[in-house]
């Protein structure tokens, strides 16, 4: 037998096989870097184009964000009887205050300006909000005539209802009451993790039909929303706050969450004492839900 031969022939083979598998790996690292190269995102940014959907130049950035962990407590119930020159009354992690004298307003356009909204800045800083100085002014929700301030924590808001004030104003421009919650201290959890940017926050929306044609992005920005709940804190991760106008339509408010580009549906996980996992129906005043409304149609409530 000659094993000379048969040596040549056995590295011949390899050497082919090689090659081949080689070329395999060669070709889909290619197929990975046309898709990666920036024409599958302008093709979707040209189809929301062509749907007639308006956006803002989107930011490419990936951030660091840390989650943070906040201290639970009554602490709204408790010192509520400290505000004077309102009524109040606390429900379900809810206080809700009426006015004695109203707080007018005035402003053009659709939405105020920081300027415009002075007053209530004024009426926080002279103490008559628990916790004020946590708060910043956030959003305006123009057919509900509803200011909203968030909770700021690590230099970003919670913008899922649960460290929120919305002040309701009515036909005057008269600011008569307002509903608020708070989150309660918070803690940095770890270091910074990346986060999707803005451009591919927008386009995980629309890839899910979550944006109608001829909508326009009224705002984005990053905020952090509550995922966890234990008994003694809760635990808050960063999302991007989406508000979408169609029209005289009620803003439509999405929420994408900036660690996984998932669009959030679900409400948050509740971990009783026990240690079992439970859905708990939020108490949010801006997280997004629906309902059924008397003509058995769904309707979205907690926005405009």
């Amino acid at each position: 037998m000659d094993f000379k031969r048969i040596k040549i022939i056995f590295i011949i083979t390899f050497t082919l096989l090689n090659i081949y598998l080689l070329s395999i790996l060669l070709e889909k690292n290619q197929t990975d870097l046309r898709f990666g190269d920036g024409s599958a995102t302008l093709n979707i940014q040209e189809a929301m184009k062509n749907d007639n959907i308006e956006f803002p130049t989107l930011s490419t950035e990936m951030e660091k964000v840390p989650l943070i962990k906040t201290a639970k407590g009554n602490t709204l119930e408790e010192a509520q009887k400290t505000l004077t020159n309102q009524t109040t009354h606390y429900e379900e992690g809810v206080l809700h205050s009426t006015l004695s004298e109203p707080i007018q307003l005035e402003w053009e356009g659709v939405s105020p300006t920081l300027d415009d909204v002075k007053p209530v800045k004024d009426f926080i800083a002279g103490g008559n909000i628990l916790y004020g100085s946590a708060y910043s002014y956030f959003t305006y929700l123009p057919v509900r005539k509803q200011l909203v301030y968030t909770q700021v924590a690590n230099s970003i808001p919670i913008a899922d209802g649960t460290g929120s004030i919305i002040f309701s104003l009515n036909d005057e421009n008269e600011i008569i009451s307002y509903e608020q919650t708070y989150a309660g201290d918070a803690e940095v959890q770890g270091s910074g993790r990346n986060v999707i940017s803005e451009k591919t926050a927008l386009e995980s929306l629309y890839l899910n039909k979550q944006i109608p044609a001829n909508a326009s992005i009224r705002m984005m920005h990053l905020a952090y929303y509550r995922t966890l709940s234990l008994s003694d804190m809760d635990i808050y991760s960063p999302m991007w706050y989406v508000e979408i106008a169609v029209g005289n339509s009620p803003v439509d408010v999405k929420r994408v969450d900036a660690l996984t580009g998932n669009i959030i549906s679900t409400p948050t996980i509740v971990v009783p004492e026990n240690g079992s996992q439970s859905r708990a129906k939020s108490n949010s005043l801006l997280l997004l839900m629906e309902e059924e409304s008397s003509s058995g149609q769904k309707a979205s409530i907690g926005v405009e």
